[in-house]
């Protein structure tokens, strides 16, 4: 199975960071990573192997560079 997403920061303050996420055959999904705990959750509760692999992404970036990256391509 291929994985293939668009990741864009949407908003970020102090704590959290909101990303949007979608592949072609979905709609537009958000996560949210919080800084402090380093943890993220999808908004909608869906925690299927899309979420996991951006999610993964999005926290390896984060610990990596210190930031939270403004635009990303996760693929598998």
């Amino acid at each position: 199975m291929a994985i293939y997403a668009e990741v864009q920061k949407v908003s970020e303050n102090e704590q959290q960071v909101r990303y949007s996420f979608s592949s072609s055959e979905n709609s537009e999904r958000f996560m949210i990573l919080d800084k402090t705990s380093e943890r993220s959750w999808p908004e909608d509760g869906v925690n299927n192997i899309l979420y996991q692999a951006v999610a993964r992404k999005v926290a390896v970036t984060w610990i990596r560079e210190g930031e939270a990256p403004e635009r990303l391509i996760v693929q598998s």
